[in-house]
C-alpha cells in the first residue's frame, strides 16, 4: 500500500520525512512539498492522504483527523516564528502577515491583543522583511526565513516564547492532518518516521537524534544555516512527540482563538492511532 503526504518545505519538518526521502523509490510514502497555506488543497483534492499542516487548519475544518503521537511543537522559544517591529510592541498600529502562514498569523494577533492590549490593522504580504516593513509597523516571518532574518535595530518577539509566557503551555505548530483517508496504517508509517529520527528518553522533552549528522547537513544545504544553529535547533528547540502537554497546548490555542474572535476554530480533530497501537489496545 502506498500513500502521499504533503509537507512544509522547512527545516523543522526534516525529522518527520527524512526516513521517506532516504528510502527513495522504495518508500511507501511519497512526500510533496508546499508552503502551509497551499497544503489543504492537496488534502481536499485527494492528492494527499495527510498533510503536515498548521494547527489552525485542523481546528477550523470539520471532520479532520490527526495522526496520534506526532507533531511539530515547541516547549518555549521556537526561533523560526518571529514578529519584527520598527516600534515598541505596544505602539504597533499595522501588522504585515506572512502569506505562507496560517497559525502564526493568528497566534501573533492573540499575543498582541492579550499581552499588549493592541489590535493592529493587518495586511497579508509575501515574506520579505524589508518590503513588509516598508508598508507596516511590524511583520510576521516563519520557517527558514523567520529563523535567519536579521532583526538588528528592530524589536523582535519569538512567538513560541510569547505563547509560553501568556499560557504556561507548549505550542503545536503543525501536525499530520487528514480526512478519512488518514488510516491507522498511514499513522503507523508517520509515527515510525518520527521514531527513526530519534528516541525520547524518560524525562527528556526532545528527541535524541540517531541520524543527527545527516539532518544537520540537510539543514545546512537547504536553508544555508550554520552547523551550530542547526544542531541547536534540533537538539534544544523543536519537539516532535505529541504528548499530553502538547495536546493541552493545542486545546488552549483553540479556546483563545475563539475568545479573540476567530469563530471558525470550532472543531478538534479526531486522533488516529497507528495500526500497531490499535491492535495493542
Amino acid at each position: 500500500m502506498s500513500f502521499t503526504v504533503g509537507c512544509v518545505p522547512y527545516v523543522n519538518a526534516i525529522p518527520l520525512v527524512e526516513m521517506f526521502e532516504e528510502m527513495g523509490p522504495a518508500s511507501p510514502v511519497k512526500v510533496i512539498y508546499r508552503v502551509p497555506s497551499e497544503l489543504p488543497a492537496l488534502l481536499d483534492s485527494g492528492e494527499a492522504q495527510a498533510i503536515l499542516v498548521s494547527s489552525v487548519d485542523a481546528l477550523r475544518v470539520e471532520g479532520r483527523r490527526m495522526a496520534e503521537g506526532v507533531c511539530i511543537g515547541s516547549q518555549r522559544h521556537v526561533k523560526s516564528v518571529r514578529l519584527f517591529s520598527k516600534v515598541p510592541f505596544v505602539d504597533i498600529k499595522s501588522l504585515a502577515l506572512d502569506a505562507s502562514s496560517m497559525t502564526s498569523n493568528r497566534l501573533a494577533q492573540i499575543v498582541l491583543n492579550e499581552s499588549y492590549r493592541i489590535s493592529p490593522e493587518t495586511m497579508t504580504k509575501q515574506p520579505h522583511l524589508q518590503a513588509m516593513l516598508q508598508e507596516a509597523d511590524a511583520c510576521i516571518l516563519i520557517g527558514d526565513i523567520g529563523m535567519m532574518s536579521d532583526g538588528t535595530g528592530l524589536h523582535v518577539l519569538d512567538l513560541g516564547e510569547a505563547w509560553f509566557k501568556l499560557t504556561g503551555k507548549p505550542f503545536v505548530w503543525a501536525a499530520w492532518i487528514g480526512n478519512d483517508a488518514l488510516s491507522p496504517d498511514l499513522a503507523w508509517w508517520l509515527q515510525r518516521a518520527a521514531a527513526c529520527a530519534g528516541n525520547a528518553t524518560e524525562g527528556e522533552p526532545y528527541y535524541i537524534w540517531k541520524n543527527r549528522e545527516s539532518m544537520v547537513a540537510r539543514a545546512m544545504r537547504q536553508a544555508n544555516w550554520p552547523e551550530a544553529t542547526a544542531k541547536d535547533y534540533f537538539e534544544n528547540v523543536m519537539v516532535y512527540r505529541m504528548d499530553g502537554s502538547m495536546l493541552a497546548g493545542l486545546k488552549e490555542f483553540q479556546q483563545r482563538l475563539k475568545v479573540n474572535g476567530f469563530s471558525d476554530a470550532e472543531h478538534f480533530p479526531t486522533l488516529v492511532a497507528s495500526a500497531e497501537s490499535a491492535m495493542v489496545s
